[in-house]
């Protein structure tokens, strides 16, 4: 199929889209490729709670949208039925090649890296200043004393976020990414095959010492707590740290502008401390989709126009994974590409 299209009948592009925090950049970009393509609207359901679910709904029942996120890994095998083969259209030149390897199956590139995104504990630096703190934590020993510090000051160490189904897995995904020596593909075959029990890895009652020690630091009701309750909370002063990714951190500073943060490195059990690294939120494209090639000049729009160009980076102020892409002027951002270059970058393959 051809990444353009002539066609000026209308057509309605059904998109499902996950990071509801963007969905008013979401709506900026439909918006500019309405100018550019005056004949497509695109038909946005935008959710979080239960997105898997109604996604898998939607594709049992024939339902099918024209595009739709997931992540990346393995999800490229749980979408093998119904994503389109990019590998040898165009505009995928235009995407870094570092950041391929996450969409790509037996040789083939099977979705489009949407953002590079980063996650890690978020720390108020104002706020630690105030406890005294000047060594940042990087062992589970040195949170715990943090956190010590923090209560001595009134302070709530943690908002954990726990309420979410993937703020705590993710959480525990880069404490955990020592195991096996980052060979995830023979972790999950020996898993599969019997010859390991995942519980018998050091690396899980490292990860559930963490999680204990969130949930002890998070207030009275940390199973309750959601990641807008985090974004809050965090804004307004009320935590001191909270795990979560470079995607909040807009919504961070639409509550409080001028606040102070940045990355703490997560623990891990051989003691480097990291902070995960990765494209996993992945567009992928319907093989079978009638509108397959308006879908496709999406993405090369997308990837090509100048707005498409600038929309991660600008609108989204995120790391877009494109070739020679501007950097956000953003501070999460910055220390991302910065814990790149030093070497304390870990992949979040989920």
């Amino acid at each position: 199929a051809e990444a353009s299209s002539e066609s000026s009948e209308p057509v309605t592009l059904k998109f499902m889209l996950n990071s509801p925090e963007l969905t008013e950049q979401y709506k900026a970009m439909a918006a500019e490729y309405k100018k550019a393509k005056p004949n497509v609207t695109i038909d946005m359901t935008i959710i979080q709670n239960d997105y898997q679910t109604v996604l898998k709904s939607k594709l049992n029942s024939g339902d099918v949208p024209d595009l739709f996120m997931s992540s990346a890994y393995n999800d490229n095998k749980v979408f093998a039925d119904y994503e389109y083969d990019l590998t040898n259209e165009s505009f995928m030149k235009q995407i870094d090649s570092a950041f391929l390897g996450s969409v790509t199956l037996d040789g083939k590139i099977t979705g489009y890296p949407f953002l590079v995104q980063s996650h890690s504990f978020i720390y108020n630096k104002q706020l630690f200043k105030d406890a005294g703190i000047v060594k940042l934590p990087t062992t589970l020993d040195e949170y715990r004393d943090v956190c010590e510090k923090l209560q001595a000051k009134g302070i709530q160490p943690f908002s954990s976020g726990f309420g979410e189904w993937w703020v705590l897995p993710q959480m525990t995904y880069p404490s955990m990414s020592d195991a096996y020596d980052g060979d995830y593909t023979k972790l999950f075959s020996d898993v599969k095959s019997g010859s390991l029990k995942f519980g018998s890895l050091p690396q899980v009652d490292f990860a559930l010492d963490l999680i204990d020690l969130v949930k002890k630091y998070s207030g009275s009701k940390p199973m309750e707590s959601t990641a807008d309750m985090q974004v809050s909370d965090f804004a307004n002063g009320k935590v001191a740290m909270i795990h979560q990714g470079s995607w909040e951190e807009d919504s961070i500073r639409n509550v409080k502008k001028d606040i102070d943060m940045g990355y703490l490195e997560a623990p891990r059990k051989d003691g480097k401390s990291v902070i995960a690294v990765d494209t996993n939120l992945t567009m992928r494209v319907y093989k079978d989709s009638k509108n397959l090639k308006e879908v496709l000049a999406f993405l090369n729009w997308l990837t090509t126009s100048d707005y498409g160009k600038t929309w991660i980076p600008d609108v989204v102020k995120q790391i877009s994974p494109q070739k020679g892409a501007a950097s956000p002027d953003t501070q999460l951002a910055k220390q991302t590409l910065q814990a790149v270059s030093d070497g304390k970058a870990s992949e979040a393959k989920v």
